[in-house]
């Protein structure tokens, strides 16, 4: 009789973390927020310390295309608060230090 209970209770009580809210989950944000202002200032023809000027250090630089430059922005467990980038992922593909094409995808 006793473990019946016992074994009820337990059961009930697991069931009844159901009924809470579910955990807050910090908003995870990587990358560089660049807006359309900044993406409009861009140009090509700009050397490379003028794009760092205007839109900071890319997220990516590949090692075996080092005149592409990766600007990406990706967001886990964001809210509607959240702070988001107006451009998701811009690739930067530059000539002897001179931006030579813009990929805004």
């Amino acid at each position: 009789m006793k473990k019946t209970v016992l074994i009820l209770c337990a059961a009930l009580s697991l069931g009844a973390c159901s009924l809470f809210p579910p955990p807050y989950k910090v908003p995870v944000s990587q990358g560089n927020l660049v807006t359309k202002e900044q993406l409009s200032q861009l140009q090509i023809g700009m050397s490379e310390s003028q794009v760092t000027y205007l839109l900071g250090n890319p997220m990516l630089r590949d090692t075996f295309k080092p005149n592409e430059w990766h600007y990406m922005f990706t967001s886990i467990h964001g809210t509607p608060d959240t702070q988001r980038s107006e451009v998701d992922d811009l690739v930067l593909i530059f000539d002897n230090g001179i931006l030579k094409e813009i990929k805004n995808n």
